[in-house]
């Protein structure tokens, strides 16, 4: 790699990479709890992935997808929620993500049989709703509407569901004791600044190949990465990202603080 040109580099380091960190195994776990459950009747408990906008919430489910795709059996469904609370878009984006286009399936009614019937038949191993904290974009009557024919659907076909989302989906799951039974929060927590954050971002920039860089960063450049992240895992990416171009364009081949700069404004 760093024989290549920069810009050659600079697209290697942009692209997305897969770092099996401790808060993101943690989900991973949980993840695989829920899918290999023991298929019954009824009710299959899922749980809620709970976490800041990046924190890499849908990294994980797709590296999760991912793993589980030649497993011999449906993998999991994908979903990304309405961006808010509609019945009938819901039922819509599922039936795409199981390719069924079929104008005959008009009502909310219509589709949500449809799907039934489908899931029936292919058995899906789990139904994924990633941004389903937009269900609490509406009124209580219209997310209720939501998560009743999800938890209708999970019954109905023994599919266990997760839902992921930031931390406007607690009101959602919280409205009644049996959704937060089903679908358990689990919190994808960002990284406190001290060892554990230094050796995430270790972890990132032993990819990275800068001529210079040998060994650990000076203590201040990780107090500005921690500044200008906050701990956020995908925040945390990004930052590195734009300092080892930097450091690539200025000629430096090494990261300062200099080189670590504001993504956004962070809490």
């Amino acid at each position: 790699m760093i024989n290549d040109s920069d810009l050659e580099r600079i697209q290697k380091i942009q692209a997305e990479r897969w770092f099996s960190h401790p808060y993101a195994m943690n989900i991973l776990k949980e993840l695989e709890l829920v899918y290999h459950q023991p298929k019954i009747s009824g009710a299959a408990i899922g749980r809620s992935i709970i976490g800041r906008s990046g924190a890499g919430k849908t990294t994980i489910l797709k590296h999760f997808i991912n793993e589980h795709s030649q497993d011999g059996k449906c993998p999991p469904l994908f979903i990304e929620a309405p961006s808010w609370p509609s019945l009938t878009d819901l039922l819509s984006a599922i039936l795409e993500e199981v390719n069924d286009f079929k104008p005959t399936a008009r009502t909310a009614k219509d589709k949500s049989e449809r799907i039934i019937r489908i899931f029936k038949e292919i058995k899906p191993s789990m139904i994924i709703i990633d941004e389903a904290q937009n269900f609490a974009e509406g009124t209580s009557k219209q997310s209720r509407s939501c998560i009743n024919e999800i938890k209708k659907i999970t019954n109905t076909t023994s599919t266990p569901t997760i839902l992921a989302g930031t931390d406007e989906l607690y009101p959602v799951i919280q409205i009644a004791d049996q959704y937060t039974r089903r679908w358990r929060p689990i919190k994808l927590e960002s990284y406190p600044e001290g060892q554990d954050f230094v050796y995430l971002v270790n972890a990132f920039l032993a990819d990275v190949d800068l001529k210079k860089q040998k060994g650990f960063l000076a203590p201040t450049a990780y107090s500005a990465i921690y500044k200008y992240s906050g701990g956020v895992v995908g925040l945390i990416k990004e930052v590195l990202i734009n300092a080892t171009t930097n450091a690539i364009e200025d000629g430096s081949e090494k990261i300062s603080v200099k080189h670590i700069r504001p993504i956004l404004d962070v809490d």
